[in-house]
């Protein structure tokens, strides 16, 4: 009894000493918590093995004053199989299709590791693949990216304007 006094005492003693909570370690500047807010994750799946990953963020609504020509998207992704021996690293090339409401890109640009750009993007690893794809404005309120292969499957990630 004696000691649950004393541990009930030091821990009322000691909880108002902390100016800042954990989270606070942890502060997005406004530009992120849009990235984060903007991330959209999918796989493709066969047969229970992963053969694409696909991550995403709608810079639009990241940085509206930046992005205002056609829709404007960072994509990070993952093939089975990828070569990485290959120079010229384009999205297309290994069998994959990425559209956006059924009509193809304007622009595929590859990333390299020093674009800001990819600073954005909450996931970062060393085995995507991460590219600026734009494409012509849109008038449909909703988005639909999609990533497909004939062989493997598709993945729809959505967005609203």
């Amino acid at each position: 009894m004696r000691f649950s006094w004393i541990a009930v005492s030091a821990l009322l003693l000691f909880s108002g000493c902390a100016q800042k909570g954990t989270f606070d370690l942890f502060k997005m500047d406004e530009a992120h918590e849009r990235a984060v807010e903007q991330l959209r994750t999918d796989a493709i799946v066969l047969s229970l093995e992963t053969k694409a990953i696909i991550s995403s963020l709608y810079l639009n609504k990241i940085d509206p004053t930046q992005y205002q020509e056609g829709e404007n998207f960072i994509v990070a992704v993952y093939f089975e199989n990828d070569d990485r021996t290959l120079r010229v690293r384009e999205l297309e090339s290994n069998g994959y299709k990425l559209t956006l409401n059924g009509k193809k890109a304007e622009l595929i640009e590859p990333m390299s590791e020093k674009d800001q750009r990819r600073n954005l993007m909450p996931i970062q690893n060393n085995w995507n693949r991460y590219y600026f794809v734009r494409f012509n404005s849109e008038p449909a309120a909703s988005l639909a990216l999609r990533l497909e292969n004939n062989q493997t499957g598709k993945v729809v990630l959505s967005y609203q304007k």
